[in-house]
Parts: structure tokens; sequence; C-alpha cells
């Protein structure tokens, strides 16, 4: 009897705890009368519970239940369909039972609700630049690998965190760096045949000669960090052994949480190499999704193969942020090494993101771009250059359309609406010499961040067309006003307003250029113009804004082309080109 009256206190006290947390942390009260809902309040993803027990514990007594489990409490919820079934579980489980591995019994209490999903948000969205290769060797080979190494001898050392080996150059944890100077012990010869399937799923020019071995106990881990720059090559790859182990990404505010499954190869190049910091957190349960939900799963010893290519001198990458051999300073000349970095980060990287939104909001067709597409001949092939959602690929049954575009999103939104496109940069059409009868290239070299590319851009359209063959070109003006008229850009704008200071942004390539408020008049010719994205998300677009008489200047240095005519069309600088005959 006072064994009996010590676990009810000892319940009592559990469910008043569990009663503040729970409206501390979910504004949920717990109830005194049963209800359909109940809380385990002393088990959840925090101390390692997993899904499957409590349903090894559950699935004898009620047939029907939900189970929810929030990320990183120590608490979970069951939700029953009857407030019948939910007391007969309360009587059966509270205080009654224990899972494996705890010394107490589980705590239950009935509350008033359940969060509706597992809390949180969750993200294992992938960063750019990095793959996941599951099963890239067999079994065997993993345990071949495994038994390989020692760690009882001299070319081992044990770290705070783990114990660490080195093959080709010994990596210095104290400069992050390697000494060129003093190679070590090559890579085995035993590990060669990995070479054949890093080649297989990414192929490099060179062969990788600094491997580190690294061996983790259930609960350690390796702080976040980032590969020094200039030491490494552009791509890592780590091959994880023994047991699987989530691996988590950080770029600034964006977090991603990557499970790394035994015998996986995890492939680290461009952003996620040199941008994202990643580390293991050091504990015992990773928190997983599964098709029924969140669940943990422990960790065992995990042994990872991490494989560099060493390279000497400056990094060239386009991330002065993260990288040690970037200058402090920054600049505001774009040049040609900078300019592949800033339009991937700002003009297809963001046209990927926003292609839904961007296909919502552009479907009326401009009346002098229809106006040239009815001047074409019948049974004439058009190619619309940069042709973003379609939008000029309908109507006109008279000529044969087909599109391409760098965007792969929007590719497939013009796919999905029956049209011929192509995935294709620009810069290097995918079509043969004088074979497109007339090509239209719409709001599509604002975005070539140099006066170079921009020149390499029309005389692709040059070669491509056919000799006597036309061409339309719009570019977003600089001149939002003409005549003493304002565009509907400048009309639509809530404030017009004068002389506004921009934002400048330090981009990831070392180039400073001001962000642009929209509605207004443009102060620079280079600069970055904001999209907000219905639904959320802001984003920022490199744009070169033409001033005027600079589009048929730069026409006019491509021998194959006659300018036609000249024209300002709402904002836009356009311009009509004809292809000259070839000379025989």
């Amino acid at each position: 009897m006072v064994m009996e009256e010590k676990i009810s206190k000892k319940s009592h006290r559990k469910q008043k705890r569990a009663h503040y947390r729970l409206l501390r942390d979910m504004n949920i009260n717990c109830c005194d009368n049963p209800t359909k809902y109940i809380m385990i309040c002393n088990a959840g993803l925090v101390t390692g519970l997993q899904r499957e027990m409590l349903q090894r514990i559950i699935d004898p007594l009620i047939n029907k239940y939900d189970l929810v489990m929030p990320l990183n409490k120590s608490y979970c919820f069951i939700k029953l369909y009857s407030i019948e079934d939910a007391a007969c579980l309360y009587n059966k489980i509270h205080g009654l039972i224990k899972i494996k591995g705890q010394n107490t019994p589980l705590y239950a209490a009935f509350t008033e609700a359940v969060p509706e999903l597992d809390c949180e948000d969750w993200s294992n969205d992938f960063p750019p630049g990095l793959k996941l290769i599951e099963n890239i060797i067999t079994e065997e080979e993993e345990k071949m690998l495994i038994n390989s190494i020692s760690w009882s001898n001299e070319e081992s050392c044990d770290l705070k965190h783990r114990k660490v080996k080195h093959f080709g150059y010994e990596f210095q944890y104290g400069s992050n760096k390697v000494d060129l100077d003093k190679p070590i012990t090559p890579i085995p010869e035993d590990y060669k045949f990995l070479n054949v399937l890093f080649e297989k799923y990414h192929n490099v020019p060179y062969e990788y000669d600094q491997l580190t071995i690294n061996h983790y106990l259930p609960g350690q881990g390796i702080p976040p960090h980032i590969d020094t720059h200039s030491v490494f090559e552009d791509s890592i790859l780590s091959l994880s052994l023994g047991s699987a182990c989530i691996m988590d990404f950080k770029r600034e505010h964006i977090k991603a949480a990557i499970l790394l499954p035994p015998r996986s190869l995890l492939i680290m190049s461009g952003d996620a190499r040199y941008a994202w910091s990643h580390g293991i957190y050091p504990r015992h349960n990773d928190m997983v999704k599964t098709p029924t939900g969140v669940t943990t799963q422990p960790r065992g010893i995990r042994i990872s193969f991490t494989f560099r290519k060493v390279r000497s001198g400056n990094c060239l990458c386009n991330f002065p942020k993260y990288c040690d051999t970037k200058q402090d300073g920054t600049t505001t000349i774009i040049d040609n090494k900078a300019a592949t970095g800033l339009e991937n980060l700002y003009v297809h990287e963001v046209y990927d993101q926003i292609s839904n939104h961007f296909d919502q909001t552009r479907h009326k067709q401009w009346p002098n771009v229809s106006k040239f597409l009815q001047s074409l001949n019948m049974g004439d092939i058009l190619l619309d250059v940069g042709c973003g959602n379609g939008k000029y690929l309908y109507e006109e049954e008279h000529i044969f359309k087909i599109g391409c575009d760098r965007s792969q999103n929007l590719m497939k939104i013009c796919y999905d609406k029956g049209f011929e496109v192509f995935l294709s940069d620009c810069l290097y059409l995918p079509y043969r010499d004088d074979s497109i009868d007339a090509i239209i290239s719409i709001a599509v070299i604002h975005h070539l961040s140099t006066s170079e590319r921009r020149r390499q851009a029309i005389s692709e359209l040059g070669r491509v067309l056919r000799p006597n063959g036309k061409c339309l070109i719009y570019v977003w003006a600089k001149e939002q006003e003409k005549d003493s008229v304002q565009t509907a850009y400048l009309k639509y704008g809530s404030s017009v307003k004068e002389n506004v200071v921009c934002t400048q942004k330090i981009t990831e390539c070392g180039v400073s250029l001001p962000i642009h408020e929209n509605r207004t008049n443009f102060t620079s010719t280079d600069m970055l113009v904001p999209w907000k994205r219905k639904g959320g998300g802001n984003f920022l677009r490199y744009y070169h804004v033409f001033e005027e008489g600079e589009l048929p200047k730069l026409c006019s240095e491509v021998s194959s082309f006659i300018i036609e005519n000249i024209y300002y069309d709402q904002g836009n600088w356009c311009v009509i080109l004809q292809k000259k005959d070839k000379i025989n």
C-alpha cells in the first residue's frame, strides 16, 4: 500500500511537470477527464524513443491510432479515435510499462489536443552541388575496407572527438592545411577499386591523392566547418561505412539535415563544397523521416573515408566570403572570372526557384513582338532564345516554333504545355549554322554580366540564323521615362522616389552591386533587382540595363548583322537585325 502511494505521487508529479511544459511549448492544456488524446510525458525523440518501440506496445491493445512525435521534445502524443480506446490505453500503460533501456515506466496524461504535425520545419533538401550515391559498394567490400584499418599503429591518432588516420598527405588540424613538401604513406592499393566507382558517378580530370579516415563512436561528431578552399580541388568525396548518421549543412540561415546511410558516397562540389558548412552533431541517436513519420535511429560505430585532391596556389572560386585566399576588398568591376558565378547565383538559380510564380505572372504577349511574329512567312522556323514559360510559343500557327532556356524548371513548364523546347545556354546554342529562319530574344541578354558575354550571345544568334533571316532583341532600358512619359514600370509604383539611395550587396563573387528599389528609376547600369515570390521568399536577379545607343553599338560589332530597325518600347531598347547574305 505504501509502495502504491509512492508510485501515485511520482506519477502525479510527472503529469504536473508535463502539464506546464506542454502549456509553455505548444499552448495545449492537459485534462483531468479522458479525451481522445494521450501525451507520453517522459519519452520522445530527444530521449531516443523510436516510433517502432511505441508501436510494439500499442498494437496489441488498440487497432487504430496515430503517433505524433515532435522534433526536439522529450514527450510525444497518441491520437485515438474514441474516448473509450483512449481510456483503455491509458489504464494499460500509465506507470505500468517500461521501454527497453529506460529505468522508469511510461507516464501518460490526457490532453485537450495534439499538434497537427510533427512540429517544426524539417528540411532534407540537398544544397546545390551535393549528391548522395547509396549502396555504391557491397557489404563484402565494406567489411574489407573496415578490416583493412589498424587503429593501434603509429599512423593513427586520437582527436578529442574521434580517431583519425591519413594517407597521401597529413591534414594539419592547427592550420587546416597540408604540407605539399611532406607526403606520407600513399593511399593503399587495396582502395584503388574505388577510383573506378568515383569516375562512374563523378568524373574529374585528376586522381584523389589525399585520404582521411575518421572513426566515430556513438555520441561523437565533428564541428561544422568548410574545408579550406586553397588546399584542395573542388570535389570532396566521403564514403560512409558501418553506421548511418545525419550530416548537417548550413549556409547563413538555411539548414539541411542529410542522412548518410552505410556504403553511401557523398559528393561535395560547387556551392556545397565552398559555401556550405558541414558537420556531425555529437549525439547517440539521429532523428530521421520514415514513411510513417519521424523516429530516432541509434548510431553505431561509423567510419568515413574522405578523399581529396591537394592543390597549390590561390583559390579561384566564386565564394570570397568563405575563401582563405580572397582579398578582403571588393570591386564594382565584373570580369570574366566573376561573371559565371554571378550569373549562376543571381540569374540561373533564381529563375529555377521562382519558375512557378514567374509562369503565373507572364501571359500577355507584347504587341510589337506579336507583330514581328505575324510578319514571318508561312512555314518559317522561329527560335525563341530564353523562352521562359513559353508565352511566345503559342498562336501564330503559320510558323513552326521552338524555344530554349537555361532554366530547367521553366523548360519543364514549357514541356508540360506541349511546346517544343530545349535546355540550352544562350552563349552556346545547340543548333547548326544557318538553320533558323527567325529568332527572338526577349529580356535575356540583359542578364549577361559583361559586354564580351553579351556580344557572344548576339554572335550566336547570327551564327544559327540563315542568310536574310531576321532577329528581334529586347533588353531592359535604363531610361524608364521617354519624351517626358513614364513607363508602366514607374507608373505602377506605389510612390516614385527621386534620388533613391540603393543598398549595396557584396556578392559571393567579390563584386559589390547596388540593390535596386522596385518601381523607381535606375541609378546604375549593373544591379540586383528584387523579385518577391508569391507565398514568401525574396530573390535578387542580376540585370545590366542598357543605356540609349548601347544596344545598336553592341550589335554593330557583330559583323554578320545589318541593323534594320531600332526602337524604344515601354522601358525596353529593341532592335531588329537582318543577317547578311553570304559572299560566294
